[in-house]
């Protein structure tokens, strides 16, 4: 019988009552490499589980209680961490009382999210307010909470998910099934081409300060390297730049960093948009790849100004008219993905 949360007896509980709770340690997020540690970097961000990043940092700030939910001060948003992480003081943690479940966490993060809307940068959800916080959760006969109707919802709802996942890869891997081979990429001719003989349409975004963003859903790209380039999710339609179906480059911050946006999307100053209404996904899949190495000659301190960009050039597979092979790129690109499906389906049906 499926689990359902109808019919089911609800009771308000602190958080205080249920949960120790600590801040992160000092860590500057800017003075670290988030690009080449191994440890998971957790920030106040609201997507990607939190995640910033992978730094490498003294292991006395390390935390290592699992799984905890963290919780940023002014975004609100909490997260299920399984796993040792490093965050910084604007970030919440709390630690159950009694020996926990993820399954049970991420239940209880729902109650947490419930709450979100009333906590803003002008009133913060800090480790005073969040010990007050009251969660409304099923209970027992005898009022305490279910931790076991939690544990089996989630694990219920987690099987549904998986269930979608496997009918969209097996879908999808019979479709890759039938596009061209490609030999590899070593025995393919490349050529050096200018980012503006490639892309039709280079245009950079427009600032939009951090107090200016109004909450929304449309992505925010901004010069972060992880998670796609979202830096945040906002409504701003006006006085912005809005791009969708091309790359975007950072110019600034994690130099060189590209990604491949399909959605429309809000553009920031610190990031360029490539484009070209010829290219497929699979095309701008493999060119943001390619145009990711040209972050090796940049840093922090030496930015992609508007004309290096137009000057920048990048080297592609040939065809026999010395063009950019274009249907070579698709072909490869969907080979590498029907891999990743299978493999990935592997590892999900061997769990």
């Amino acid at each position: 019988m499926k689990t359902t949360l109808k019919n089911r007896e609800w009771k308000e509980f602190v958080i205080a009552d249920m949960f120790n709770s600590k801040i992160g340690k000092s860590i500057d997020g800017n003075k670290v490499d988030k690009n080449i540690g191994k440890t998971a970097y957790i920030t106040r961000k609201e997507s990607n589980n939190g995640l910033d990043g992978f730094i490498d940092f003294d292991e006395e700030y390390l935390n290592i209680d699992r799984p905890v939910i963290t919780i940023g001060n002014e975004t609100a948003e909490p997260f299920v961490q399984n796993f040792p992480f490093f965050t910084g003081t604007k970030v919440n943690i709390l630690i159950p009382k009694l020996k926990l479940s993820e399954n049970t966490l991420l239940f209880i993060t729902r109650s947490l999210r419930m709450h979100k809307s009333k906590y803003s940068y002008s009133f913060t959800i800090n480790s005073t307010r969040l010990k007050k916080q009251i969660l409304l959760l099923p209970v027992t006969l005898k009022g305490e909470p279910d931790y076991l109707f939690m544990e089996a919802y989630m694990r219920e709802q987690k099987a549904e998910i998986m269930e979608v996942y496997k009918n969209y890869i097996s879908n999808r891997t019979a479709e890759l099934e039938k596009s061209e081979q490609v030999v590899s990429l070593a025995g393919k001719e490349w050529r050096e081409f200018f980012l503006s003989d490639i892309f039709t349409n280079i245009q950079r975004g427009r600032r939009l300060k951090k107090g200016d963003h109004r909450a929304g859903e449309m992505p925010y790209i901004s010069s972060t390297a992880t998670n796609n380039g979202v830096d945040n999710f906002i409504s701003n339609k006006e006085n912005v730049r809005i791009f969708s179906n091309c790359l975007s480059i950072a110019n600034s911050g994690s130099v060189g960093a590209c990604f491949y946006q399909p959605y429309e999307f809000v553009a920031s100053d610190h990031v360029t948009k490539l484009e070209n209404k010829k290219f497929n996904k699979y095309i701008l899949l493999f060119l943001a790849t390619i145009t990711t190495r040209l972050k090796e000659k940049y840093s922090f301190n030496r930015e992609i100004s508007d004309t290096r960009m137009k000057r920048e050039k990048i080297s592609l597979p040939i065809n026999a008219k010395n063009e950019p092979d274009y249907d070579f790129m698709e072909n490869y690109m969907k080979k590498l993905e029907l891999a990743k499906l299978k493999k990935y389906l592997a590892v999900k049906m061997n769990k």
